[in-house]
């Protein structure tokens, strides 16, 4: 299985090309759409090409999904966390998007090369006794940056783990709680201080999608048997909307491929395991829709392979007269069809 990256990689690499050419005035104006209509808007002028505007669109909420000001409970604090004075929040954010950040580079640490070999150093190059920490802090931090759909579309997800860790329950979190993944749609979350249950109502737009998702989930459910991923969480898949979703709206439990449900125990985000699950959840039917359309190409590659090799096949099998005497008639009728036009 392939497993999503949490950074987008075209941010990353916008941010990395500016990085390395701050005092260069390039003026800078990007847009781009990812997996599950997540829309980026990136600008800088050439007056000041350390000043970045990023600007987020994220997937229109369903009904039952709450936001606030545009934006999932605990994004702002969370954004504030994860960036501290480089990046500030524009309030209100650019016409048609959720969020505006402006990124200031210059006050991002400067590379400070620090000698390890105690006893001599000519500094003049780095070798394996030298280190660059500015370098490594500023690319953890355009990591960090390209994460921002993380940051942000994670954030309830994340409060609702990080008390889970604690064995606890978040204050304020109703019994059954719903968020935005894709446009208008949702995934819920039952919230408990020793487990969350979370649910993902699967829909697909094409019948063939439909039928690879259902029968790919419903051996993601199997492979969870499996000796080796005991610790895994228990995965469970049902054509029937689960007990836990009875207070839920109807639009919400339309589905054509079934629901599918995760148990999320204290173990599962403890340490560095926390970040791992918050995006592996947010992205969840992603990563699904990802494998259903790799399956198609690989069979349709599959079935051209066969179609070539039956045909290849087939002119082999024909006897050398038949291929000697329909050529004959073609030469004939040729000649008749010249005798018919002279004359």
């Amino acid at each position: 299985m392939i497993l999503l990256q949490s950074p987008s990689k075209y941010l990353f690499q916008i941010l990395s090309n500016r990085l390395k050419n701050l005092e260069k005035g390039v003026e800078l104006d990007c847009q781009w759409v990812e997996f599950d209509d997540v829309r980026y808007h990136v600008q800088s002028s050439m007056k000041n090409p350390q000043l970045l505007l990023l600007s987020l669109s994220l997937p229109t909420p369903p009904p039952e999904t709450l936001f606030v000001g545009g934006l999932p409970p605990g994004a702002i604090e969370a954004v504030k966390v994860a960036y501290g004075v480089v990046v500030k929040i524009i309030d209100p954010p650019r016409d048609g998007y959720n969020l505006t950040l402006r990124m200031n580079l210059s006050k991002l640490p400067p590379d400070e090369v620090i000698c390890i070999n105690t006893w001599s150093c000519s500094c003049s190059s780095l070798d394996a006794y030298c280190v660059s920490f500015g370098a490594e802090n500023n690319k953890a931090l355009m990591i960090k940056i390209a994460s921002v759909r993380e940051v942000v579309l994670g954030a309830p997800l994340r409060v609702v783990l990080k008390h889970l860790a604690a064995r606890t329950l978040a204050p304020d979190v109703e019994k059954l709680v719903a968020l935005v993944h894709r446009p208008k749609e949702s995934f819920f979350l039952v919230p408990r201080a020793e487990k969350v249950t979370i649910i993902f109502p699967m829909r697909f737009k094409d019948s063939i999608d439909t039928v690879l998702a259902t029968s790919f989930l419903q051996e993601f459910v199997e492979a969870r048997r499996v000796a080796a991923l005991n610790t895994a969480p228990s995965c469970l898949w049902s054509a029937s909307p689960p007990l836990e979703l009875k207070d839920a709206p109807a639009e919400s439990l339309s589905v054509n491929a079934g629901f599918i449900t995760f148990v999320i125990l204290p173990r599962h985000v403890e340490g560095k395991k926390l970040d791992r699950t918050v995006w592996s959840l947010s992205t969840f039917h992603a990563y699904v829709n990802y494998h259903v359309k790799c399956s198609e190409g690989f069979m349709h590659t599959r079935m051209r392979r066969r179609v070539e090799s039956l045909i290849q096949a087939l002119d082999r099998a024909k006897p050398e007269s038949l291929k000697t005497k329909r050529s004959g008639h073609s030469r004939s009728f040729k000649r008749l069809s010249l005798k018919d036009g002279r004359g």
